[in-house]
């Protein structure tokens, strides 16, 4: 059963998608043969075992009707997997007392209670038994904010620039009213004008037509701001799903931004005094030996639990020393987990491949770049490549929670890097893309689904996490740097609250950005890897407004009553 974010979509009946698709899943139980068993899974982005195999009709459909809703995105790889898995026949006796609870002795039939919008379908394989597509929904009508962005302007700290996108997923062109606002007060308001939903054309435009209305348009909004806050986004329309209606973001107030360069060579130090007080007119620049970054008090590096800087670039040196910040290594390495560095150099090669697209190597020309020889980096699975030599990763992008690392493989001095535009746009994008002008925080923008990484400050013991909902946890946090938590299927804001002196306080907001999610019209079929599995013809019952089935027993109790009535004139 899908339970993700479009399964919120609300039905002409005024019931949800998941009400519908629970409601179908317990007939098709209640419809079993006596000696058939079944299993229930319910999956979002993550998928749970809400039912292990049993033939008690009444405890199926129990465990159905306690499925809740999640705002996640929706992929079925976990699901198909605990699928195969639980339908797999153990060795157990069949005349054992837990002979109800055993798998089928044959493949098992799965049937799959969705709208069919599931991300991953066609990257998954069904490996054992065969698949039903009981499509469940029907409408189409959604507006939806696909994209968002927030900056501040790193010469005008007190000016913000919010980017979102919109998109219609309807079959009609729509006008509506897209507010920003900031704490709730003094919203700004933009008109936007959407047409109809991307179809494929069938043959090309006449070209005395006009342009056709597009279906997804970008605003920005741009406002100043001296202080915290929380952005929100909102579309003021109603429509089949609100989930995807509003957005919002905490806020930091703006601050100057700090730049932290350790090296020992004077040529670095050089370079990087000019990029950062010159070029970049950064005031707060800092400089420091390798020894001397050692050797500091905590007190000069950190600043409650979190590095005192907004950019720390190390050169030529591995350390520990790893606040929750941004950190840029030019020929050294960060000493974490899974990140360490052979004894053989790569030499006589050249950069093959790099992602241009990325935020930090947007506009950097890579093409007259040489580097006469790097490091061989061994990198966890979560490393992103940004730079390609012939078989090794040049430069990469770590995301840890409370931390992000791009690691250089290269001495810059080993090559001519510093000496082309290439580097000065690329740390002007590390300033842009990492820093952000101060604005928020790693990690505090998330998507529903998505596990919080909360630092602990010095003296705090335990979290209190308000959830959107006003679920409250309490999460031990005594002698630890970072505390997770994972419960945040919901959209809207967490709030979490530490028992430190400060009594410090973060807020945390779950968003819905994801076209397929949005895109509610139901699917007509659904593609497991390379099979198609279309959905069945019944499935229009799924959503056949109670009223009917009410109508239907009126009339067949008024047909009674005429009949016992009729007997009753004629005796």
């Amino acid at each position: 059963i899908d339970r993700s974010g479009s399964m919120n979509t609300r039905e002409s009946d005024g019931r949800t998608r998941l009400d519908h698709a629970k409601e179908a899943a317990s007939d098709f139980l209640r419809g079993m043969k006596s000696e058939s068993r079944a299993m229930v899974i319910a999956f979002a982005d993550r998928a749970e075992v809400a039912c292990a195999f049993t033939n008690d009709v009444k405890r199926l459909a129990d465990r159905i009707d306690e499925i809740r809703p999640t705002d996640g995105s929706s992929r079925i790889a976990e699901a198909l997997q605990l699928a195969v898995a639980y339908s797999t026949r153990t060795t157990a006796s069949p005349d054992s007392p837990d002979a109800a609870e055993l798998p089928p002795a044959h493949d098992a039939h799965l049937e799959l209670f969705s709208d069919g919008r599931i991300a991953d379908a066609e990257n998954e394989i069904l490996t054992r038994g065969e698949l039903t597509f009981h499509r469940v929904g029907a409408a189409a009508d959604n507006v939806g904010i696909v994209a968002f962005d927030v900056r501040r302007d790193i010469e005008r700290p007190g000016v913000l620039a919010v980017f979102a996108q919109v998109e219609n997923f309807g079959s009609a062109p729509i006008t509506t009213d897209v507010s920003l606002s900031v704490d709730g007060a003094l919203p700004k308001v933009q008109e936007v004008s959407l047409g109809p939903a991307k179809v494929p054309a069938t043959q090309p435009a006449a070209s005395n037509q006009p342009p056709a209305l597009a279906s997804a348009q970008n605003l920005i909004f741009e406002l100043e701001s001296q202080t915290a806050g929380l952005i929100e986004i909102k579309v003021h329309r109603g429509d089949a799903l609100e989930i995807d209606n509003v957005v919002q973001a905490p806020m930091d107030p703006p601050r100057r931004l700090r730049v932290l360069c350790v090296s020992d060579r004077p040529e670095i130090r050089y370079y990087m005094q000019r990029a950062f007080k010159v070029a970049f007119e950064i005031d707060d620049y800092v400089e420091m030996s390798a020894s001397e970054y050692e050797t500091s008090a905590d007190a000069d590096l950190a600043s409650q639990g979190r590095s005192a800087f907004d950019l720390v670039i190390i050169d030529k040196h591995d350390t520990d020393r790893l606040w929750p910040g941004n950190y840029l290594f030019f020929g050294g390495i960060p000493k974490i987990d899974s990140v360490s560095r052979d004894d053989e150099e790569v030499d006589e090669q050249v950069f093959v491949n790099w992602r241009d697209g990325h935020p930090l190597l947007r506009h950097v020309p890579l093409d007259k770049v040489v580097v006469l020889k790097w490091q061989r980096l061994n990198l966890p699975e979560h490393a992103l490549p940004l730079i390609e030599g012939e078989n090794t990763t040049v430069m990469a992008f770590i995301v840890d929670p409370g931390h992000r690392y791009v690691i250089s493989a290269f001495d810059i001095l080993e090559s001519n890097f510093h000496k082309r535009p290439a580097m000065i746009i690329f740390l002007q994008n590390a300033i842009s893309h990492l820093a952000a002008g101060g604005l928020t925080e790693p990690g505090r923008l998330i998507n529903p689904g998505d596990t919080i990484a909360l630092q602990v400050p010095p003296g705090a013991s335990e979290a209190t996490l308000t959830t959107p909902d006003g679920r409250v946890d309490v999460i031990d946090a005594a002698d630890r740097q970072v505390v997770t938590y994972a419960r945040t299927e919901s959209h809207g804001l967490y709030r979490a609250r530490f028992n430190d002196p400060a009594e410090t306080t973060e807020l945390y907001a779950a968003n819905v950005l994801d076209p397929l999610e949005s895109m509610i019209q139901p699917a007509p079929e659904v593609r497991i890897g390379s099979a198609k599995v279309q959905a069945t013809p019944e499935d229009a019952a799924v959503n056949r407004p109670l009223l009917l089935y009410a109508i239907a027993v009126a009339l067949m109790v008024l047909l009674i009553e005429w009949w016992v009535y009729n007997k009753r004139v004629m005796i």
